[in-house]
């Protein structure tokens, strides 16, 4: 695989693991949650598990997918805490 394809899969990876962190930052500084879906919430930690398994035991384990779903599994998390402490 070119070196340039690979830049571009940590690019993908660094955008796709940041998507919850500005609700996450927003939800902590404003102690609301009430608008946050928790139907997102859970589909939210599914995808982000799923894809860590599915990253770990492919047959060659695939840093860019485990890595990045990790990040999301734990911003969607933080947004499960947040939401019931201030939902």
């Amino acid at each position: 695989m070119p070196e340039w394809v690979s830049f571009f899969g940590l690019l993908g990876s660094i955008t796709a693991a940041s998507l919850f962190f500005p609700q996450v930052y927003t939800a902590w500084r404003t102690k609301k949650t009430h608008d946050l879906s928790w139907l997102m919430i859970v589909i939210g930690m599914s995808n982000g598990f799923f894809w860590v398994i599915y990253g770990l035991f492919k047959t060659e384990p695939d840093p860019f997918i485990y890595v990045t779903n990790a990040f999301l599994f734990t911003a969607t998390a933080m947004l499960a805490f947040l939401k019931k402490r201030y939902g």
